[in-house]
Formats: C-alpha cells, structure tokens, sequence
C-alpha cells in the first residue's frame, strides 16, 4: 500500500542532501580560487596594483569613429567640449597644463577627434584623454598615480612608390577615376604644372599623363600619399616633364630635364579648376547694364565658395567693399605687376590691407556680390599700371639648377624618370604598381 507520508520524508532527505553537496562543492571551489589567487604567503590583504593607462595601438578592425568618438566642433575649445561631456574645470585644467610641453591644446582645430579613457572601477573616474590628429600622429594624456603625463605618439612610417597613368576622354577628375587612382592626385599633378598649363581651360580630349608619388604606409595599412617625386603631362602639341629635386640646403622644387624651374613669377590662372566665361576685351555687352563697354579682365565661373589663389607672391594694397565691384582684393606684386579679384564672397582669414601673401595662397572664394549677373571670379591684370590680358603671356621663370649641381640633377632624372610607366601602357585604366620601398 502506498504510503504517501513516507515519501514525502524520503524526498525531504534527499533534498537536504542535495544541498550540503552543493554548498560544500562551491565552499571548495572558492577556496582553491582564493588559494591560486593569493598562494600560501600571502593570506593578508591583496597587494594594491598601481592603476597606470598604457598606450595601445587602436583596433585595427575599429572604425576611426568608434575609436575617437568625440569631435571638436566649429567655433568651440576644448575646454568647452569638456566641459559639454562633464568633466570638471580643474581636471581640464591639469589636462591642458600637462599637455602644455608637447602641444599647445588651446589651438586644436575643429574637427580633431577624441577619446575619454575612464577607470575600469569606475565610470566617472577619468584617467586618460587620447587624442587623434592622423594615422601618423596622435597625443596620449593620461593620469599616472596623482599627477597627468602627456606623450606624443609618432607612428614609424613606410614610403612605397606608386605609378599612375591615364588618357582623357571626359575630364582629367575622370581620368583619373578611370586609372584608379585617388583622384584627390590630380590636384596635385595640376599644382606641379601649375605654372605651365591652365587646367581650367587648357585640358583636352586625348591628353595624357603618367606619375609617379609617394604613398605613405603605417603598420602595413596606406594612410596617404607624399610628394610627386616625377611627371609628365602630353598635349597634341607639347610635352611637359617635372622632376622633384632637393638642394643640399633642403629647398625643394620641380625642375624639367633641361634644368629650368617649373616656377614662374605668376599662375596661369587663379583658380585651380572653373571656366572661363569671358575673356579680355576692349568692346562686350555687359549682360546687366545692357550697353557694350570694354571687358578689361577674365571672368572665370566657379561655384559660390570656390578658393581664389593669388597668382603671385605680394602685399594687399586693398581689401574690401568697392561698389559695382563688389568684395574686391587687390594685389601689389612688384614695381611693375598688380592683379585685382573681383566680386567675392567673402575674404580668407587674415586677408586685410598691408597684408603680405605668398603664390598660391588662398586670399578669398568666389561670390556674385556686386554688379554681378551669376557666381563668378573676375580677374584683372596690371601692367606698369595699364590693364593687359593675362591669358597667354609669358613671365621670366625662377632660378634653374646651379650649374654646380647638374651632375646630380642628371642622377635624379634617370632614377625618377625611369619609375614612370611607358607611354606605350598609357591607356584608359591602366596602373601601376608598388615599387622599391624607400
């Protein structure tokens, strides 16, 4: 007969059993945990580990956002960003103070990235602020013990040679999107023939070119390109070659075979890519006022905020509001030589009278303000005081190679010129590839 008191007791026991196997099982796993952790000499306190942030190399599968997900906004400091994220002004305080040997934190430009490094015992104890400048550079700032300690990471790198060549049939941009190759190299092929060709206008279907440049690599990853070291860029009519050559004192420029500078006292042209939407003439319709009057000077049509160059190195003679004129620059290069920039937008910073700018500095960006039908750049030239059409005039060039120096300048002519790829493999979408890592 089925004795249901009897088992109830029974599972009872079984239970209480069940129990005291389990709480022994756990007291002797705590016990060896503590055993290992501590050993048989050190059954006191735990020794007090000193909290030290070390620097470690990002995760390589990380993104630069993840990394460094804070970022200095326009107009604001970083005190202010500190602030915003809760950290108090005497700890900003001795951040900036133990930063202040390596870098001047106060003049961190908007957009630097950064990361809040915190106690792992405790989420409001601050104890590291890493800051990313490139994939070359970066500022470690971190509390060790009672006191910040700033150290500047340089990252070691590695430069390959890469050539790139290409034909344009639509545009040089693309061109270059067809030779896969960054296109952002473009500008800086035009910056090399800057004094040669003006990319604005000059450009034509069937031009082709091939280069050779530096590629900047870090931990085995490319983070950016270098110096064009060779170049050349073919017309229908002319050839145009640029070698990179450095003097013993460390100036640098770009010469051609012969020796000569590529340099030349003035641009061809204020803008590194528009249009040219009316040239130089003593008799045009002037599309607002209706009447035809003379069109002293070269209007260049560009998107509102394009950059404006100064053509050559001089002081501002003035800058400011000049009535049908609009925003307008003018530029005293020399005894002899003056440009004017018409109908801005706005002025680049610093850009005031008295100023002294060097060739290719940015001075302003393209506007439409004034007596202006549509965004625009209009471009004056002066002559001993007398307006002159700069379009195709020719202007003395820099030094060339000391004669001292053309054994050398031959040696670098064969080396560089020799990386660059054949003519003959200069097709819509061809490329090369590394070369000897310098």
């Amino acid at each position: 007969m089925f004795d249901y008191n009897e088992q109830v007791k029974n599972a009872i026991s079984w239970s209480k059993i069940s129990c005291l196997f389990v709480l022994g099982f756990g007291a002797g796993i705590l016990g060896v945990h503590f055993w290992n952790l501590y050993g048989s000499d050190s059954l006191g306190a735990p020794e007090t580990i000193d909290r030290e942030v070390r620097f470690e190399p990002q995760n390589q599968e990380s993104s630069l956002e993840d990394n460094f997900p804070n970022v200095l906004p326009p107009d604001s400091t970083l005190n202010s960003a500190l602030r915003e994220l809760g950290v108090s002004p005497q700890l900003i305080h001795q951040i900036v103070e133990a930063a202040r040997p390596v870098m001047d934190l106060g003049r961190l430009r908007a957009g630097t990235r950064f990361q809040l490094i915190f106690s792992s015992n405790s989420s409001n104890d601050l104890v590291g602020v890493h800051f990313y400048f490139s994939p070359i550079e970066q500022l470690m700032v971190n509390k060790k013990t009672d006191s910040w300690q700033a150290e500047k990471i340089t990252e070691a790198v590695d430069i390959k040679v890469r050539t790139f060549s290409g034909v344009v049939e639509s545009s040089l941009w693309e061109s270059a999107l067809d030779a896969k190759m960054d296109p952002n190299l473009i500008s800086e092929l035009s910056e090399v023939f800057a004094w040669q060709i003006d990319f604005s206008r000059e450009v034509r279907e069937n031009d082709r070119w091939r280069i050779s440049v530096e590629q900047k690599w870090v931990r085995g990853s490319p983070v950016g390109w270098g110096s064009i070291l060779a170049a050349e860029y073919e017309t229908a009519e002319q050839r145009y070659a640029a070698i990179l050559f450095e003097s013993p004192e460390g100036e640098r420029g770009y010469y051609a075979p012969d020796g000569t500078s590529l340099k030349k006292m003035f641009l061809k042209s204020p803008l590194r890519f528009g249009r040219i939407s009316s040239r130089f003439t003593t008799k045009r319709f002037h599309p607002i006022l209706q009447v035809n009057r003379p069109h002293l000077g070269v209007d260049y049509a560009a998107p509102i905020g394009t950059p404006i160059r100064a053509i050559g190195d001089g002081v501002i003679s003035e800058a400011g509001w000049r009535g049908s004129a609009g925003n307008m620059i003018r530029l005293r290069h020399n005894s002899i030589y003056m440009t004017a920039y018409k109908h801005l937008s706005r002025f680049a910073k610093g850009i005031r009278k008295g100023s002294r700018v060097a060739q290719g500095q940015v001075i302003g960006y393209v506007g439409t303000t004034g007596l202006s039908s549509g965004p625009h750049l209009h471009f004056e030239f002066y002559q001993s005081g007398r307006f002159v059409d700069p379009l195709g005039r020719k202007f003395p060039s820099a030094d060339p190679i000391p004669p001292a120096l053309m054994g050398q300048f031959q040696i670098q002519i064969k080396n560089l010129m020799s990386s660059l790829p054949s003519w003959d493999a200069v097709k819509v979408g061809s490329s090369g590839g590394d070369s000897t890592t310098l």
